[in-house]
């Protein structure tokens, strides 16, 4: 088990006051999950659904929003922001903050800290792979065989690209 710091600066604190039930509910729906098996699945799907709403035109968003009752506007206070895949590790981060864990202790929590806005989850995930061979082997597999968690990796490497430079 490696332990988790708590994040120098919350995104659920500094987020805008309309969208904090939002990503609380996000969070509160990860945490119900019985194990991080589910969890990482829960949280792949979650987020795989709202890029999927975001790439859809405003005209159709906005329908799906005054009609269906979808989630609040994704968090930007208007139509939702260009591209939703920037603000994917914002999600994460939320998500993981509010389930205010204190320990990694598997592949599937370290894969999904991993991607999360802040240094201090990605440093847990990451001490944690290192810890042990197979923990590292683990984490690399699911990347390789979990098609939910691929697609999410995928839809994020836009954002890491643009903070960090290409991937090597």
């Amino acid at each position: 088990m490696t332990a988790i710091e708590t994040p120098s600066r919350s995104t659920l604190e500094t987020s805008p006051e309309k969208l904090r039930p939002f990503l609380e509910g996000l969070a509160a729906r990860v945490a119900g999950g019985a194990n991080w098996m589910v969890r990482k699945k829960t949280v792949c799907d979650l987020l795989l659904g709202l890029d999927a709403f975001f790439a859809l035109p405003e005209a159709e968003r906005q329908a799906l929003l005054v009609g269906g009752g979808a989630a609040e506007d994704g968090g930007d206070g208007g139509g939702g922001p260009v591209d939703f895949r920037d603000v994917l590790p914002l999600y994460v981060g939320a998500i993981l903050e509010g389930l205010n864990e204190k320990v990694i202790s598997g592949s599937e929590q370290a894969a999904i800290y991993l991607l999360s806005i802040h240094p201090e989850h990605q440093k847990a995930a990451e001490e944690w792979m290192l810890s042990d061979p197979r923990h590292g082997k683990a984490v690399r597999k699911l990347m390789r065989s979990d098609r939910r968690y691929r697609q999410l990796m995928e839809r994020m490497n836009d954002h890491w690209r643009t903070i960090n430079g290409p991937m090597a």
